[in-house]
């Protein structure tokens, strides 16, 4: 009897440890559980922080770009207004008596229908500005020839939009006054003048260009 009794203790105290071995066991899974939710709502968290930058990141992106495209832009048309406000003018000619001051644009003949890119009077710098000719003559058909004379179709430049120039005819000498005679009308341009569209045209000297 006595040895049932320590049996059924025995069994008793081993049943009691075994439980308290699983509650412990089952302790320490929930407590890994929870860790283990903890973490997945933490990674959750941060996929959604990571996901927000990203697109934020983007977004900034976009905006940088539109930014870096809008200042190229203006640097463009910062360029080109300077260039706009520049004109390289070539005198034509003598203001003699009874001569009138004809003004015409030139520009350049596009590269395909060029013969010679050598043929191009002054530097090329010159003509990706504005250039305009001012020519003294007393109708308008010879400040064309005159133009043409000195820009001759070889040399890839053509004149356009001949007008008469805002300034008045050059008064002939009265008879009191002792005039020196007159040098021959220029056919070859001169050295083009670097101005700004609204200031009077500068007299330069007349110097010859090679054909």
């Amino acid at each position: 009897m006595a040895v049932l009794l320590l049996g059924l203790s025995a069994l008793g105290l081993s049943v009691i440890f075994e439980a308290s071995r699983l509650s412990a066991a089952a302790g320490r899974l929930a407590l890994i559980r929870r860790r283990a939710q903890s973490r997945q709502r933490e990674k959750l968290e941060l996929k959604i922080r990571l996901d927000s930058g990203e697109t934020e990141a983007a977004a900034k992106q976009v905006k940088l770009d539109a930014m870096m495209a809008e200042r190229s832009r203006i640097i463009a048309a910062t360029a080109a207004l300077k260039l706009s406000k520049i004109e390289m003018v070539h005198e034509i000619g003598e203001p003699d008596s009874g001569m009138t001051l004809f003004q015409a644009d030139l520009r350049t003949i596009p590269e395909q229908g060029r013969a010679d890119q050598r043929r191009i009077v002054f530097a090329k710098e010159i003509w990706e500005r504005n250039n305009i000719a001012h020519v003294w003559a007393e109708t308008p058909e010879s400040a064309m020839a005159a133009i043409q004379r000195a820009f001759t179709t070889r040399s890839g430049i053509v004149a356009s939009r001949l007008q008469r120039a805002v300034q008045p005819k050059i008064a002939g000498p009265t008879s009191d006054s002792t005039v020196a005679a007159s040098a021959p009308p220029a056919t070859t341009p001169t050295t083009p003048v670097l101005r700004a569209p609204a200031t009077a045209s500068i007299a330069a000297a007349a110097a010859v260009q090679a054909a």
